[in-house]
């Protein structure tokens, strides 16, 4: 019992924190007020870059940051390009002969590896939402526990695959940028945010898995105990039981000495006597103080053969 109420309250916890960690990360840029002015994917120095349009650079979801400082703290400046802007400096900056050709060269990689990423991480947080409500809402409703696994189940899958196309992005891009001597990072929070979300997920997925495997593995367990059960009843029931034995024991040995046990001859002439006038003999009649098996008493009309003449 104690264990099954930690391992709702840790579920419980976990999705609502990566519901948090997605809010952060989907938003980030979108909102110019704290925290979410503080998140964002990349930072490049783009002071030689033409139509940068800044010296510093930062890539968030919702379109270019233009920072005061490298070094500072929020975004500042930032271009309201729209959701799910890509993180493509060949798309942000035009062709432009300053930038590293692989952006030129791959440019379809690091556009559809940003554009994917965005709707799976808006799916994630979806999914993740509904699986907090229904945690709520969960001691109410014994079948929503199931539901809640379903919905963990996609938000997991989908903040995967956002997290991990983001990343390769990220990296892709801060690698190239650094290689033409130009200063870049990654935003440590925004990914820090990102990849917690997924561990929570992760952890959830888990635990409510685990859970429900163990459930069904009791629930089999039971049903088959039960069956085999009813079998042995079955087949006791149509086994003859040993009272059954018992009670036909009896009965055979007194039939038995009925047909096996002699008489002697003192006892012969004791049970069958003949009366010369009487109409009737008696069987099997002993004395009382005698025991021994005891016979029927017969009667039998007896006919003279020798009849008088007339």
């Amino acid at each position: 019992m104690l264990l099954a109420f930690i391992n709702k309250a840790l579920s419980f916890l976990l999705v609502a924190g990566a519901t948090l960690c997605l809010l952060f990360v989907v938003f980030s840029g979108s909102v110019s007020n704290f925290p979410f002015n503080e998140f964002y994917w990349l930072q490049v120095d783009t002071s030689t870059i033409h139509d940068a349009g800044g010296d510093v650079t930062r890539w968030t979801f919702w379109g270019l940051c233009h920072p005061t400082a490298y070094e500072s703290s929020k975004n500042g400046n930032c271009t309201s390009q729209g959701p799910d802007s890509p993180l493509s400096p060949l798309d942000n900056f035009g062709n432009s002969t300053s930038l590293p050709q692989d952006f030129v060269v791959n440019r379809d990689t690091y556009y559809y590896l940003s554009r994917f990423a965005f709707p799976f991480l808006l799916i994630a947080l979806i999914f993740s939402g509904v699986s907090f409500i229904c945690y709520i809402f969960s001691p109410c409703w014994k079948s929503m526990r199931r539901v809640t696994t379903f919905f963990v189940t996609f938000a997991m899958i989908f903040v995967l695959a956002g997290s991990a196309c983001q990343t390769a992005v990220s990296v892709l891009a801060r690698q190239k940028f650094s290689d033409s001597g130009r200063s870049a990072k990654i935003g440590p929070t925004m990914m820090g945010l990102c990849w917690a979300a997924v561990a929570c997920l992760l952890i959830v997925f888990f635990l409510t898995c685990c859970g429900a495997l163990r459930k069904a593995y009791v629930i089999h367990r039971d049903t088959i105990a039960n069956q085999r059960a009813m079998e042995l009843n079955q087949q006791q029931q149509m086994q003859p039981g040993p009272e059954d034995d018992l009670e036909s024991l009896p009965q055979t040995a007194a039939q038995q000495s009925q047909i096996n046990v002699p008489l002697s001859a003192e006892q012969s002439q004791k049970v069958v006597s003949a009366s010369d006038t009487g109409n009737e003999f008696t069987q099997g009649a002993l004395p009382s103080n005698e025991g021994g098996i005891r016979f029927f008493k017969i009667k039998r009309n007896r006919r003279n053969t020798d009849e008088e003449s007339l």
